[in-house]
């Protein structure tokens, strides 16, 4: 494991579930993925989550989209397997890196929300791979945009969060992705994200 790995599936990793442990967190999902998603919903029937910690965001979408039937759960805690595996019946959940996994089948979506930002920079040409590779119809990401890549400072740890133009370089390296949408959801809003910027991608 490098650095970042280990953070995560570490003591910090373990603290950040009792953060995420939030009905109102998602709520808010709710809505967010409800808005992107109401077009393309009655086309997803499977799901990849990389990094879906206690499963917030499955929560979520299971509400949204009554045709998901299979879920997979990549967490590289594994306090968060356990509790994902106590949250949901019937999914699939491997306790691994992003970075490690390898693909054996293709999902109608495949979401990353929070999870690249803490990726480093140097595995993301792997993880995009990964990404395409899992990827039947969708790719949908959430997460700090920055035009050109920064590494932020994170809860007093440095080189935990990186910044950058994750879907642009998605969009560069893989010529069969095309942008369907797009949109930011403000830390003030009604129904609040951490200043994220979201991307949907459709793979031809």
């Amino acid at each position: 494991m490098n650095e970042q790995e280990k953070f995560w599936a570490g003591k910090f990793g373990d603290d950040y579930i009792n953060r995420s442990s939030q009905k109102t967190l998602i709520n808010n999902n709710f809505k967010m993925f409800n808005n992107i998603l109401k077009r393309e919903k009655k086309n997803i029937r499977s799901l990849i989550e990389f990094g879906p910690n206690i499963g917030n965001n499955i929560f979520a979408l299971r509400k949204i989209i009554t045709k998901l039937k299979t879920i997979t759960a990549v967490e590289i805690n594994k306090k968060a397997c356990k509790k994902l595996s106590q949250n949901f019946k019937g999914i699939d959940i491997i306790n691994k890196s992003i970075v490690k996994f390898r693909p054996n089948k293709k999902y109608d979506l495949v979401l990353l929300k929070g999870v690249l930002i803490h990726l480093n920079p140097r595995d993301l040409k792997r993880t995009y791979k990964v990404l395409f590779e899992s990827s039947k119809k969708y790719i949908l990401i959430a997460e700090y945009y920055s035009p050109y890549p920064i590494d932020v400072k994170y809860r007093g740890h440095k080189k935990k969060l990186f910044k950058r133009d994750f879907a642009g370089e998605l969009l560069s390296k893989f010529k069969k992705l095309k942008l369907v949408k797009y949109g930011f959801v403000y830390k003030k809003d009604k129904y609040p994200q951490d200043d994220l910027t979201w991307f949907l991608l459709s793979k031809n």
